[in-house]
């Protein structure tokens, strides 16, 4: 089974999230990826931050664990600790082309039902999840 890290980072009541445009379509994405051979969670959530954001991170609590069918499980978490200054690296910067885009935006909590997100989408009942959370 394939495992993904999804990290909700927190910032003034926005999560970040890369919106995706692609030469075909567009969708929104959760930071985060596959979690690699031999890795824990938390050691892919850490890269994952790094690699993306260049964000270090401290990951804060779990907030769900689900299974997309019998192929995909995603481990979710809120990061409200962070640090560095946002900027594009890993693959996804090596990948970036007029076609293939991850540009960062920061989306209000309420907005978040209404994105075409993968993996996805929130429910309202996640959204409460991440709400309790920063309560």
């Amino acid at each position: 089974m394939r495992e993904r890290v999804s990290l909700y980072i927190y910032r003034n009541g926005r999560i970040l999230f890369f919106h995706r445009i692609k030469a075909t379509h567009e969708h929104h994405v959760s930071i985060g990826g596959g979690v690699e051979p031999g890795e824990t969670i938390l050691e892919a959530a850490l890269r994952e931050a790094k690699e993306e954001t260049n964000y270090d991170i401290v990951l804060g609590p779990r907030l769900w664990v689900r299974e997309f069918g019998e192929t995909h499980r995603e481990y979710a978490y809120l990061v409200t600790e962070f640090s560095g200054k946002l900027a594009l690296g890993g693959p996804e910067l090596a990948r970036q082309a007029p076609d293939n885009q991850h540009i960062f935006q920061w989306i209000p909590l309420e907005e978040i039902p209404e994105l075409d997100l993968y993996p996805g989408p929130l429910t309202l009942n996640q959204i409460e999840q991440i709400r309790q959370a920063l309560s």
